[in-house]
């Protein structure tokens, strides 16, 4: 079933939808459930938390990835204890405190509103333990409009381009650091694409063909 739009509608998965366990995917109050016992798992097995953002078409093995719908149908059914689909900007993930040591998300946050924002990077925050890092990887809303406006027609030069790939609210660099900080993040280092400072850092996949390479994206590390 395909998305309705930019973020807003929360696809809810069937058990029985063909290739699923029937057990999978079923409400996102079991999710988040899963989500949990996973977590506590991996802790009790001395391994590292590592959540994934809006994971999409192409999740990552070793984190945990968290979307709202199934993009990714074969990793859905090989690597379900990994996947999780629930509205995971909307509501908070019930995790314990101070679990995760890395998140990590790219082109996610731009697709969803101001508000949102600023309770997903809350909950991210919480969930991090202290001196780990959460990494942004989202359009650059200043080369977006400098580039692609004609501030001088008026209303109608005013670039509108980013609606049609259901961009709602993006940021500036330092519209970023300032959010951030008001969060409670204690320092925002940026970077370029690879260039994450974290030891679980993996290379960025973000921005394709369609942005430059460096100035087309912010690449921003948040130290909790």
């Amino acid at each position: 079933m395909p998305r309705q739009g930019p973020w807003e509608t929360f696809i809810l998965v069937r058990g029985d939808e063909p290739g699923l366990a029937p057990e999978l995917y079923t409400s996102a109050e079991a999710e988040v459930t899963r989500l949990n016992e996973r977590v506590i798992q991996l802790i009790t097995d001395g391994r590292p938390v590592k959540i994934y953002c809006g994971a999409g078409e192409i999740p990552r093995h070793g984190f945990l990835n968290l979307d709202i719908a199934i993009e990714a149908p074969l990793f859905s059914i090989s690597n379900s204890e990994d996947y999780f689909i629930f509205p995971f900007a909307d509501r908070p993930w019930d995790i314990p405190s101070s679990s995760v040591d890395y998140i990590f998300h790219e082109d996610f946050i731009e697709h969803i509103n101001q508000l949102q924002q600023f309770q997903f990077l809350s909950e991210a925050l919480r969930v991090m333990k202290p001196g780990s890092w959460h990494r942004v990887n989202t359009p650059n809303l200043t080369t977006a409009m400098k580039y692609n406006s004609h501030f001088e027609d008026g209303f109608r030069g005013v670039y509108t381009g980013e609606l049609r790939w259901g961009h709602v609210s993006l940021f500036s660099s330092s519209h970023l650091a300032e959010v951030a900080t008001i969060v409670g993040y204690r320092e925002v280092v940026f970077t370029t694409k690879h260039g994450g400072v974290s030891p679980f850092a993996e290379p960025d996949r973000r921005p394709a063909d369609d942005r430059d390479d460096i100035l087309g994206n912010i690449y921003a590390d948040l130290l909790k």
